[in-house]
């Protein structure tokens, strides 16, 4: 009974069973962008995989677009940079057919839609298509396996990045319904960052969708896999086909037989989860015309399909690239947004409960470097004390320079501060030599 509750659970959640149709009259004609500027809008900041395949992208996209257009690219990363993005995509960005979007998972999950700086309705964007690199996998340290059902033992150190990783509902599952024994530490800026604090003991556990960083820790005889979040193939979630052997977790949560899980925890599961599947997608401006919305689902198309393309992105990014084509995005988003509000309520409770939330005001202070400043003071990068990273400066925050009160547009690149700040990411006071 269980077994078939389960199934349909996620075929509702999921959108299993999907008909796809593009929606467009196929008697227009397409649009032609011959001496046209196109604005590409990546919500991330420049390195970071959301950019890097956006920039690759584009670059193919310029030349699938009738006319061959130039795209420009623009950067929202600081300040919440993916959130802003969104709100500009649907707010202020002309539905032209000359501006688009390159985004991830975290701008259509339900959790993000909670703050009050989100002012956006991710099911009403026109979507182009998407790429699933392929679920995470979640993985331990060797040394650390036998604690992790062990209470009587120190807790197995979960890292933590934001509490809004789709990843970070298998050890919350598994510490509710299947008894592991974990803690989370906070504040981890990248997979770099944790990688290195599992190598050093730091952590024990954390998982990630690079299967390159994985194999690298396999390789060093440093860690075992534990189970996967999955992927959508042919309709419904399955193991990645490079990792067969690692179970799904919902397939652990039915076969443990430990604890029955409620119908409102596994759609609390799935609220989680499910955006992943979505994974780096591409959209454009509501009420976007669409004759300019079938040329760039055939762009987008013709671009993560060219061998050319794939050749770099399974080097880069994953050997498993799977196109999602724009109908099929749609459908996806429309299912995770279907959730019943308490199911996210219960999310959002057991993060409480295990203490993932409970770092976002958090006092955190240490000693660093500051290493490159934006907007006259307003951004800043620090490195030292362990860490590095980027802070927000507001205009509330506390800044000495030499003892005396300073403005931060006198903060200068080089100067050694001590950092106290809330949460991760914002600094209430900065005292610099």
């Amino acid at each position: 009974m269980y077994r078939k509750r389960l199934k349909l659970l996620l075929c509702v959640l999921m959108g299993v069973g999907f008909s796809i149709t593009g929606g467009v009259n196929t008697s227009e004609a397409g649009p032609n962008f011959k001496g046209k500027r196109v604005q590409l809008i990546i919500a991330s900041s420049p390195g970071g995989g959301t950019d890097r395949i956006g920039r690759l992208l584009s670059s193919y996209m310029e030349k699938n677009l009738e006319g061959n257009p130039t795209i420009v690219i623009k950067n929202m990363g600081s300040g919440g940079g993916k959130i802003r993005a969104a709100n500009y995509l649907m707010k202020k960005a002309k539905p032209d057919g000359l501006t688009f979007m390159q985004s991830d998972t975290t701008v259509v999950s339900p959790t993000t839609l909670r703050r009050k700086s989100a002012r956006y309705d991710p099911t009403k964007f026109e979507f182009i298509g998407s790429l699933n690199r392929g679920g995470s996998i979640f993985f331990i340290n060797k040394k650390a396996h036998k604690r992790l059902l062990d209470k009587s033992k120190k807790p197995v150190i979960v890292a933590a990045i934001s509490g809004t990783r789709n990843w970070q509902a298998i050890p919350l599952w598994g510490a509710e319904f299947l008894g592991w024994n974990v803690r989370w530490i906070p504040g981890y800026r990248g997979v770099g960052q944790m990688s290195k604090a599992l190598r050093q003991g730091e952590i024990d556990m954390f998982a990630t969708n690079n299967a390159f960083t994985i194999k690298q820790l396999q390789d060093d005889g440093v860690i075992k896999l534990i189970s996967q979040v999955g992927q959508v193939l042919g309709g419904k979630i399955s193991r990645r086909l490079s990792y067969k052997d690692v179970p799904v977790f919902t397939e652990m949560l039915e076969s443990s037989g430990k604890k029955k899980i409620p119908l409102l925890a596994m759609q609390g599961y799935s609220s989680l989860t499910t955006p992943s599947q979505v994974d780096k997608w591409m959209g454009m401006p509501p009420g976007t015309p669409k004759g300019y919305l079938k040329a760039f689902r055939e762009a987008y198309k013709s671009s993560v399909n060219d061998p050319a393309f794939l050749k770099i992105a399974r080097k880069q990014f994953s050997k498993e690239i799977n196109y999602i084509d724009g109908p099929t995005v749609a459908k996806l988003v429309a299912a995770v947004h279907r959730a019943p509000t308490e199911a996210v309520d219960y999310a959002e409770e057991l993060k409480q409960k295990y203490g993932l939330t409970a770092f976002k005001n958090k006092v955190y202070v240490f000693k660093g470097k500051i290493t490159k400043i934006k907007k006259k003071g307003k951004s800043l990068k620090f490195k030292g004390g362990g860490k590095k990273g980027k802070l927000k400066v507001g205009k509330k925050t506390k800044i000495k320079i030499g003892g005396k009160a300073a403005k931060r547009k006198m903060l200068k690149v080089g100067m050694s501060c001590t950092f106290k700040t809330k949460g991760i990411k914002k600094a209430t006071k900065i005292d610099c030599k």
